[in-house]
C-alpha cells in the first residue's frame, strides 16, 4: 500500500463528504452523520485493499488475466514490449526518500500516536472510575422515565442509571452495557417534561450506538493524528450526532420548548462537557441546536431522498475499487503445471547451445513481467540478462542471472519468477525435442 496515495484518496473522500453534507444540509442529521462516519472510516480502509478484494473475487469466477507487464523482453532476435502496470503510486510523483528520513517519519508518527493514545486512555480511565464511584439508582423519576423510553427504542436495551457528585454533563458510558451517568441534584431543577426529554436524548445515543462510532473515530484520530481532516471530521460527527438525537427526540413526541429549556438548564447546571467516550446532551453548537429544535423537521420524502443520495454515494465510492480490481483480474501465475507442480530440471541430460543444427524453441505461453512498486519508487531502471534452459518438454529448467539489475527491490526475482512460468515449443535436433539454452534480456524502464 502506498501511504501517500492512501492519504490523497482519504482526503478526496473527506471533500466528497463535505459536498454531500452541504447538499443534504436540509435533510436528516442522521444521514449527514452517516456520511461523515463513512469518511472517517475511509482512513482505515485503503482503496488498494478493496481492489485486492475485487481481484481475489474475480479469480474465483474467471480465468486469470495475464496483462501485468512493464518491461521489454528480447531473445532470439525478437522483442516484446508491455506498458507499465498501473499502480496506485504511479498517479503521484515518485520522490526518493532516504532510509534515515523514513525512520524519522515513522518515529515521529509513533510518538504522535502514542501521545493521542495516552491522552484518550487517561480520559477513558477517568470516566470509568467515575462510573464505578457513582451510586446506582433503582427508583425515582429518572429510573421510571428512562425505563419507559428505552423500551420504545428501535433496539430496546436496558440502560442503567448511576448518580455521581461530579460537575459533568449527563452522558452514556459503555457500549455493550450502557450506563447513564447522572449528576446529583440535576433532576430537582427539571420539570417532568424537561427531564423526560433529556433522558430521551440519552436513550437515543444508545439506540444509535453513538459510543461505538465515537470509539472508531478515536482510533482514526490516533492513527492519523497528523491529518487535519481527521479532526475536522470528528467535530462534524459530534455536531451531527447531537442534532440527530434532537430530531429523534422531537419525533418521539417531546415538547420542543420543554426540550430546549431542559438542554439549557443542563448546560447551565454543569461545568464540564463529557469526554470523548461519553455521549452526552451537549457537545455541539448550542445556539444553533436550539434554533434547529424549533424548526420544522424534514419531511419523510426529503429524508428518504437524502438517505438514497447518501447510500448511493457511499456505495459507489466503496464498490468502485472492488469493481476495478475485479476487472483488472488476478496476477498471472502461469498454466496449471507451473502453479501446481515443481518444474522438472534437466538433471544429467545434454543441454544444447544455439548452433546451425538446432531448431530453437518458440514461445507458446507467456506471463508478462511486473515492475515492482518498490523498484518504481526507487527509480530502478536497466536490463537483466538471463540464461534459460528450455527442456525437451517445453518447460523451463534452470534459470541463471548472468547480468543483475536489482536484488533489493525485487526486479531480479521478478524476472526469474516470470520466466519460470513460460511454456515453449521445445527445440529440435534431428527431428527430436532436446534441451536448449537461450539468452533472454529483460529491460525495465520507467515512463
Amino acid at each position: 500500500m502506498n501511504v501517500a496515495a492512501h492519504l490523497v484518496e482519504s482526503t478526496l473522500c473527506a471533500c466528497v463528504a463535505a459536498l454531500l453534507a452541504l447538499v443534504l444540509r436540509r435533510g436528516p442529521a442522521a444521514t449527514r452523520y452517516a456520511v461523515w462516519l463513512a469518511a472517517s472510516l475511509k482512513f482505515l480502509v485503503p482503496f488498494s485493499l478493496l481492489g485486492l478484494a475485487g481481484t481475489y473475487g474475480s479469480s474465483l469466477v474467471a480465468p486469470p488475466d495475464t496483462t501485468q507487464g512493464s518491461v521489454v523482453v528480447r531473445w532470439l532476435g525478437a522483442a516484446a514490449s508491455w506498458n507499465v502496470a498501473h499502480f496506485t503510486s504511479s498517479a503521484l510523483p515518485v520522490v526518493p526518500i532516504s532510509r534515515g528520513a523514513i525512520f524519522m517519519l515513522v518515529l515521529l508518527w509513533a510518538i504522535g500516536t502514542l501521545t493521542v493514545v495516552t491522552f484518550r486512555s487517561r480520559q477513558w480511565r477517568a470516566i470509568r472510575d467515575l462510573a464505578r464511584a457513582s451510586v446506582p439508582l433503582v427508583e425515582g423519576r429518572e429510573v421510571s422515565l428512562l425505563a419507559g423510553i428505552a423500551r420504545h427504542g428501535r433496539h430496546p436495551v436496558a440502560i442503567a442509571i448511576a448518580e455521581c457528585e461530579a460537575d459533568i454533563e449527563p452522558g452514556i458510558f459503555g457500549i455493550r452495557k450502557p450506563v447513564l451517568i447522572w449528576p446529583a441534584g440535576l433532576s430537582a431543577r427539571l420539570s417532568d417534561g424537561e427531564l423526560e426529554a433529556v433522558l430521551a436524548h440519552e436513550a437515543c445515543h444508545v439506540d444509535r450506538s453513538d459510543n461505538l462510532g465515537a470509539l472508531l473515530t478515536v482510533i482514526v484520530e490516533a492513527v492519523f493524528w497528523f491529518h487535519p481532516a481527521v479532526w475536522w471530521i470528528g467535530s462534524q460527527l459530534v455536531n451531527e450526532r447531537e442534532r440527530a438525537c434532537d430530531e429523534q427526540v422531537i419525533r418521539l413526541g417531546s415538547d420542543q420548548r420543554a426540550y430546549a429549556e431542559g438542554i439549557m438548564k443542563v448546560c447551565g447546571f454543569v461545568l464540564r462537557a463529557p469526554e470523548a467516550f461519553v455521549a452526552g446532551v451537549g457537545g455541539s453548537n448550542l445556539s444553533s441546536r436550539i434554533e434547529q429544535i424549533f424548526r420544522q423537521p424534514p419531511s419523510a420524502l426529503a429524508a428518504g431522498v437524502g438517505r438514497g443520495i447518501a447510500i448511493a454515494a457511499i456505495a459507489g465510492i466503496a464498490t468502485a475499487p472492488v469493481v476495478a480490481g475485479a476487472l483488472r483480474g488476478p496476477s498471472a501465475s502461469g498454466p496449471a503445471l507451473a502453479r501446481g507442480t515443481a518444474q522438472p530440471q534437466q538433471a544429467d541430460q545434454k543441454v544444447y547451445e544455439k548452433s546451425d543444427g538446432i531448431q530453437m524453441p518458440t514461445l507458446e505461453y507467456e506471463v508478462k513481467p511486473k515492475y515492482t512498486p518498490e523498484a518504481m519508487q526507487a527509480h530502478i531502471q536497466g536490463s537483466i540478462w538471463l540464461s534459460v534452459v528450455v527442456l525437451e518438454t517445453g518447460n523451463v529448467g534452470d534459470v541463471t542471472i548472468t547480468q543483475s539489475l536489482d536484488k533489493e527491490y525485487g526486479l531480479d526475482d521478478e524476472a526469474v519468477k516470470t520466466v519460470k512460468q513460460w511454456r515453449f515449443k521445445p527445440g529440435m535436433k534431428d527431428g527430436n525435442p532436446v534441451a536448449v539454452r537461450v539468452e533472454i534480456e529483460m529491460t525495465f524502464k520507467l515512463k
